[in-house]
């Protein structure tokens, strides 16, 4: 981002940016929530940051109103829906900044096994039976092989995804503002699913150590080691992940966008939107408000600034192995998440879109699924963690949906009946955090 920073400086020599040292470091969401609310309080917050907990921010009046900026913007109304409706203040007033990214997880699928047991590869366009079908056929194997099924992750997007609760992160329902697991039947079924198959040892996890040493010896990562069909990759370890897997451990994997939803579900990704925002204290200074707006379109949205940061990995590969950075072994640094624009013109222009030389050691990242128009759209519109709405994050952090699927496989309870009490404390911790707030 910094290189990409100096190409602005480059097409703008009046406009400086320098880099505020104190959100160098390591830091969680909250505690750079803090820290951005003292320096706002002393009268040094940056004039561009990285907005953690947008709810918080705009709350704590530290964000400039985007609106007049975004609505006379053309390039503009290519940002997504989903980081469209996440930019927009819980209250509907303002605009508090502009994603950069969106990171998403999505499947991905382990060719060399099902191959080496000829199980059939299914195409991009695969439905949700279909999946379950693959998945099906390798359980089948598991006794007398050390294989596992693997599982799309839909422990965070499920009642989304099967259910269509609005937003439905972990059974958050963004029109009603509560915890809905009650209403998210399908999400149990599948949770009772999982928890069924994992009292028949077909997840690698749900063995006892014993069991697991019986059957895969010392082995502990069941995806890296390539035990399981069906995986789950984040956007931003994309680059870590495909030089272990494949230059390192020579798997052969492959992405894949997420299969259509079953009946009354919504076929979706689930993502964060990382954001930035720009300093309320330039409202009395509009040149400078739009130097700032200008920099944030750059970095996220803008067509120019985009080829910009991408014409940075050509300028990067090729180098000396000792170079202190290289496009061959961070690649996601240069791309860094998903673009939230749908202009299908300049997702064409995405290294993952384009594709690589087939000579060039960054041909390893040649998906063919980057291609579809219909899985850059699904990745340019994931369904956002709502760090914008108020308290949900704080929230969030008393609740493990895991531990659903543990309640039904140890106790074996059924997830209606323990929904309602989820729901019941969940809401109960939202209703505490909601009273911090201002507005």
């Amino acid at each position: 981002m910094v290189l990409n920073i100096k190409k602005f400086m480059e097409k703008y020599p009046n406009i400086t940016v320098t880099r505020d040292r104190q959100f160098t470091g390591e830091m969680d969401d909250f505690e750079k929530m803090e820290v951005l609310t003292a320096r706002a309080s002393e009268g040094t917050l940056p004039d561009v940051f990285y907005s953690p907990l947008a709810a918080e921010a705009y709350d704590r009046e530290l964000t400039l109103d985007l609106t007049p900026y975004i609505e006379s913007d053309e390039e503009a109304d290519s940002i997504s829906d989903n980081a469209r409706s996440f930019m927009m203040s819980y209250d509907g007033e303002e605009i508090y900044g502009v994603p950069w990214m969106s990171v998403s997880q999505f499947p991905a699928i382990n060719l060399k096994l099902l191959k080496e047991n000829n199980i059939s590869i299914p195409s991009y366009d695969w439905t949700y039976e279909e999946y379950e079908n693959l998945r099906s056929e390798v359980a089948q194997l598991t006794p007398s092989k050390p294989i596992f099924p693997g599982i799309i992750d839909f422990s965070e997007l499920g009642p989304h995804y099967f259910d269509s609760i609005p937003n439905g992160w972990k059974g958050y329902n963004s029109e009603t503002e509560r915890w809905d697991f009650s209403g998210s039947p399908k999400f149990g079924e599948w949770f009772e699913l999982v928890a069924k198959e994992g009292k028949q040892g077909l997840h690698f996890y749900d063995l006892t150590e014993e069991e697991r040493v019986s059957k895969v010896g010392n082995l502990g990562w069941p995806w890296g080691d390539g035990l399981e069909a069906i995986g789950n990759v984040w956007m931003y370890a994309l680059s870590s992940d495909v030089n272990e897997l494949v230059k390192n451990r020579e798997m052969d994997i492959d992405i894949y966008p997420m299969p259509q939803a079953p009946e009354g579900g919504s076929t979706s990704l689930h993502g964060y939107y990382d954001t930035l925002s720009i300093s309320s204290s330039l409202s009395d200074d509009l040149v400078k408000a739009e130097a700032a707006f200008q920099l944030v379109k750059w970095l996220s949205f803008g067509e120019e600034g985009l080829l910009s940061k991408w014409s940075l990995i050509d300028e990067y590969s090729g180098l000396e192995e000792d170079a202190p950075l290289r496009a061959e072994d961070s690649l996601m640094d240069f791309i860094q998440g998903w673009p939230v624009t749908t202009d299908k013109d300049v997702l064409a222009q995405h290294p993952f879109v384009k594709g690589f030389a087939a000579d060039s050691p960054l041909a390893i990242f040649n998906f063919e699924a980057f291609k579809s128009e219909e899985f850059q759209q699904q990745l340019s519109n994931p369904i956002p963690f709502p760090r914008n709405m108020p308290a949900v994050a704080n929230a969030f952090n008393n609740l493990d949906t895991w531990t659903l699927k543990n309640k039904i496989k140890d106790e074996g309870v059924r997830f209606g009946d323990i929904a309602a009490e989820w729901d019941e404390t969940m809401n109960a911790y939202l209703d505490d955090y909601l009273r911090q707030y201002n507005k």
